[in-house]
């Protein structure tokens, strides 16, 4: 492996899941940590899909629980046949799919800019995220006809229901569990990869959990924080980056807990 040292990387927002990577910095170990040599070594790791993953699932855990919703939203044959008039006028070297991705995705934006201005109306606050326009199966990677999933805050969900007229949408309501990731997983497995689009939208107000980082004294296993639960522990492989999933203690959950019935009002009917 070389001279170098080894960095641990922390993650712990305000939700109940915390995160560590340990990842090796090439060179010798500076008196002064060298930012530019860890953002190097820190590249290296997240160029993969798993990377993507793990990032959309630690905003999701900071700012989501039981008692918010996925949103699934599909296309009547009326609001296909928009979408595909939309994309037919569209020039340039995309693919007829590709401009309906593309023209689906506008009119995802659309529905949701129409229902953030209604719930300023009434002093709620949009929050989604893994907003996903696909024309996959996540299961299977069959072609199927165009849709969306996103993750809304309770009480939104009614508002997009309202604000959604092209097609049917449906409303499951998280339960309550210790990890979303296979979620995360699931909505980002939909996205059929188009050069320099994002694989998902998420609004801008939600929470992005900052890493700290500190300077390993050895490249020993990663350990969860005391009173802590381990959930997922990748493969420990000699000399390769490490990384751990973990419920975090309850006296650092900072996010306010309620039951999969939501605090006040659960259904979208009363939000």
């Amino acid at each position: 492996m070389g001279e170098g040292y080894w960095v641990v990387r922390t993650y712990e927002g305000p939700g109940a899941v915390g995160e560590k990577i340990k990842f090796f910095v090439p060179g010798a170990r500076p008196e002064r940590r060298s930012r530019k040599r860890e953002k190097d070594a820190e590249k290296k790791i997240a160029q993969n899909r798993q990377a993507a993953v793990r990032e959309a699932a630690r905003v999701f855990h900071a700012n989501y629980q039981a008692g918010d919703y996925l949103v699934g939203l599909d296309y009547a044959p009326e609001g296909l046949a928009k979408v595909e008039a939309w994309a037919e006028q569209q020039s340039g070297e995309l693919s007829r799919e590709d401009r309906i991705l593309m023209g689906a995705e506008r009119e995802l934006r659309l529905c949701l800019r129409r229902a953030r201005r209604e719930l300023a109306k009434r002093g709620i606050e949009l929050r989604y995220h893994l907003a996903v326009t696909s024309d996959m199966d996540g299961d299977t990677g069959e072609t199927v006809r165009v849709h969306h999933h996103l993750i809304v805050n309770r009480r939104a969900a009614k508002v997009i229901r309202e604000k959604w007229t092209l097609g049917g949408v449906s409303l499951r309501k998280l339960q309550r569990q210790p990890d979303y990731t296979p979620i995360a997983e699931y909505l980002i497995k939909q996205v059929r990869h188009r050069k320099n689009d994002k694989a998902y939208l998420s609004s801008k107000n939600l929470v992005r959990p900052q890493p700290k980082d500190r300077v390993a004294l050895s490249a020993a296993e990663l350990r969860v924080p005391r009173g802590g639960k381990l959930l997922y522990r990748g493969a420990v492989i000699p000399g390769w980056p490490q990384y751990i999933r973990y419920e975090l203690p309850p006296e650092k959950q900072r996010m306010p807990m309620r039951d999969a019935e939501g605090e006040e009002a659960s259904t979208p009917e009363d939000a």
